[in-house]
């Protein structure tokens, strides 16, 4: 049976404190059973003798209530008085030191009362403290001592009973009071300054917010001056004060944790410290959970990251603060504050190895949360968010693999589940915009650490690299899981993507039967109907909408695609000294295709049938297509002139790979034709983003009451933004 968490809370807190309780009263029954108890003063001897008799007497009752009807007091009472009696039959009986006796029982009982109280609250509660905010009277304690080697002095009554007074009656603070500790701040790092400007800071991050009644601060700030000196003032110079008093350590060169900080949590300085910093924490989220303004938010992205080695200890802030950087660096417009979050991201990664799992995590979450919806105008964000985050992957090798191997396990138990379970919406769990990112997301990864100049610079492979392959067959899997040609955008996506792969990692992905598949597909071999739609975008589409389907335009947006990338593809190749023996499958099953098709055009010119027309406009793919196998061959017979004069077998790697690397790609046949297609198809793609950006404007200015033919006809299903980046459990 598993314990309950207040169980556990429990036993760790209180368990001890219960057992030696228990303890003292067996040895205050044993001592005073014996009659040795004295009284210690007189006054309290005579103020028990002097109470009510009938009081006494109906403590003493043999008929006692029920025992759920009893509280503590009473349960401990009856025990210990019962003890009290024995004890005064064997003691001299004398009123003295049965009155001494019964007073020392009754003292304790209350002490056992009141200690009870305390258990039961404690044991019900199941909340963490480590949240829990100090008040404004513990951080003021200990305040008059500014000594670094001098311990926190104790409040006597009579400040504690002036800290209660001021409580009553708040204190409106003014610019005097923030300039003088800021002085106090700059010129001698005072501690007291310190602690005022952290309860003043508590004060301020709480302005206009509908706090609880019950709830009082020492300060109170009107003026919206002063809210800003006390803002800025905590932002600019308590890190300061704090690493003079606490200085951070950073982990000398040569060592496994090289370049990260840390402050020692357990010196007496700190221990001293700790509510100001546990206030300082809490305080810091409030303030971010309602910024707007980009200044504001720098100096607080800038404050966190000097003060986060001082937090360390405090567990639920620092997740807590890592979840809200994040979301900065993920959902704001402005570059400046999204470049300053990530290199908090960065930073608190690279400081504490416990925090770098909490990071790669929650980068990773807040990435696939924010690209659920893509465009041409949200492109941009996403791929900074993807650059970015790729790069934590190079800080710890066994932290970085185990979580990478996690998700993209994950990956691939989403797409089995797609595969086994056919339901009709099955599929919408891998083809959605958040799964495609997540997998370029992994690529982008891969292509980062397992690049072959990496690599070859660090003298070893990099610890990345076992996992190329099981992302391979997810990607390759959800490319050919719906064939349907509303989706073949999604696939032109994922084979530019693996291509990527392929190129960065020196790894070989056979990606052509996946392209010369699609062209049996009725979309390029049927003719396509007249329309005034404007041409398809596969950048920032994963699937088209039905308006599209059958259509013309479609029809050559499609040919374009697979004319793209089979050149790409061999392009990719083009300097290898196996590319003669790569092209020959692909050459005779374009050249088959293209001579099929003209044969079937021409019967059918010669019937009269309807169906001559559709290959007529097939023409100028036919045309593109025998374009490329051209220079396939060309590329082909370049190679074989290259290597007439090889004098090493193909065992000798070295050797093979070295073929060529003198030569520049675009000296090629093939490296020369695709140069010129990239910049022709880039000013394309430029002509129609200024075009989709222009009709968006237009669309604003309307009221967008028109229909977005790109759009969806229904939304698909998004992948759980809480599932995503958490690792499944085993199958």
């Amino acid at each position: 049976m598993v314990a309950k968490k207040a169980t556990k809370k429990f036993n760790k807190n209180h368990l001890k404190h219960t057992l030696e309780q228990r303890k003292t009263v067996q040895a205050f029954k044993k001592k005073i059973s014996k009659g040795h108890k004295k009284p210690k003063h007189r006054a309290d001897e005579e103020s028990y003798v002097g109470k009510d008799a009938s009081e006494k007497k109906a403590t003493r009752k043999s008929s006692e209530p029920a025992l759920g009807d009893k509280n503590a007091s009473e349960l401990f009472a009856t025990g210990i008085e019962d003890d009290v009696e024995d004890a005064l039959k064997t003691a001299s009986g004398s009123k003295k030191s049965r009155a001494a006796v019964e007073d020392d029982a009754g003292d304790f009982t209350q002490f056992l009362d009141q200690e009870d109280q305390d258990l039961l609250q404690d044991g019900d509660d199941s909340e963490d403290d480590d949240g829990q905010e100090p008040e404004d009277e513990e951080l003021l304690a200990g305040e008059d001592s500014d000594d670094e080697t001098e311990k926190p002095a104790k409040k006597s009554k009579k400040a504690a009973a002036a800290a209660a007074d001021d409580d009553d009656d708040s204190q409106e603070l003014t610019r005097a009071d923030v300039a003088r500790w800021r002085k106090a701040l700059d010129e001698e790092y005072s501690l007291r300054a310190l602690k005022r400007v952290a309860i003043a800071f508590r004060a301020a991050v709480h302005v206009g917010q509908d706090d609880n009644s019950a709830q009082k601060f020492k300060y109170t700030i009107t003026d919206p001056q002063v809210y800003n000196d006390v803002i800025m003032l905590t932002l600019t110079r308590l890190p300061n004060v704090l690493q003079h008093h606490i200085p951070i350590t950073e982990s000398p060169a040569g060592r496994k944790s090289a370049g990260r900080k840390s402050v020692p949590l357990n010196s007496k300085k700190y221990q001293q410290l700790s509510p100001i910093l546990k206030s300082l924490s809490g305080n810091l989220l409030v303030l971010m959970s309602g910024l707007t303004d980009s200044k504001t938010m720098a100096a607080v992205l800038t404050a966190g990251d000097q003060l986060l080695p001082y937090f360390v200890g405090f567990k639920k802030f620092v997740k807590e603060f890592i979840k809200a950087v994040v979301d900065i660096w993920s959902t704001a417009t402005d570059e400046g504050t999204r470049l300053m979050a990530w290199a908090v991201i960065r930073s608190a990664a690279e400081s504490d190895k416990s925090m770098l799992e909490l990071c790669l995590k929650t980068s990773y979450a807040g990435m696939v949360k924010n690209c659920r919806h893509t465009s041409v105008h949200t492109m941009p964000m996403i791929l900074f968010m993807k650059n970015t985050a790729a790069t934590l992957y190079s800080l710890d090798p066994e932290t970085t693999y185990q979580t990478a191997f996690d998700f993209i396990r994950q990956l691939a138990i989403h797409l089995r589940n797609s595969v086994v379970h056919k339901t009709k919406d099955s599929y919408k769990s891998v083809y959605n915009w958040q799964y495609i990112h997540s997998l370029d997301f992994w690529r982008r990864v891969l292509s980062l650490q397992c690049d072959v100049d990496k690599e070859a610079s660090d003298g070893k492979e990099s610890h990345m690299r076992p996992l190329i392959y099981p992302l391979v067959q997810v990607m390759l899997g959800a490319m050919r899981l719906i064939p349907a040609a509303q989706y073949f955008p999604l696939r032109f996506m994922l084979f530019h993507s693996l291509l990527d792969l392929s190129r960065d990692t020196d790894v070989y992905i056979p990606l052509m039967p996946a392209i010369t598949e699609l062209l049996t597909s009725t979309t390029v071999t049927k003719s396509g109907k007249p329309s005034t739609l404007r041409p398809f975008d596969f950048e920032h589409n994963i699937r088209a909408n039905t308006a599209y389907l059958g259509t013309r335009i479609y029809q050559t947006g499609v040919c374009e695609q697979i004319v793209e990338c089979v050149a790409e593809f061999f392009g990719l190749h083009a300097k290898s000294i196996a590319f003669p023996e790569l092209a020959v499958p692909c050459v005779l099953t374009l050249k088959r295709y293209a001579r099929r098709r003209d044969r079937m055009s021409s019967l059918a010119d010669k019937s009269g049938r309807k169906g001559g027309k559709s290959h007529q406009e097939n023409y100028r793919f036919h045309k593109q297509l025998l374009e490329v196998v051209e220079k396939i061959e060309a590329n082909s017979k370049y190679i074989e002139e290259k290597r007439k004069n090889v004098e090493f077998s193909p065992t000798s790697f070295e050797m093979v790979d070295a073929f060529l690397k003198d030569i520049e790609w675009e000296s090629t046949p093939l490296g020369q034709y695709l140069t010129v297609q990239r910049e022709v198809r880039e000013e394309k793609m430029r002509i129609l983003r200024e075009s989709l950006k222009h009709e968006k404007e237009d669309g604003e200015g309307r009221g967008d009451n028109e229909e977005d033919v790109f759009e969806d006809e229904e939304d698909d299903e998004d992948i759980d933004d809480e599932a995503m980046p958490d690792a499944p459990d085993s199958d």
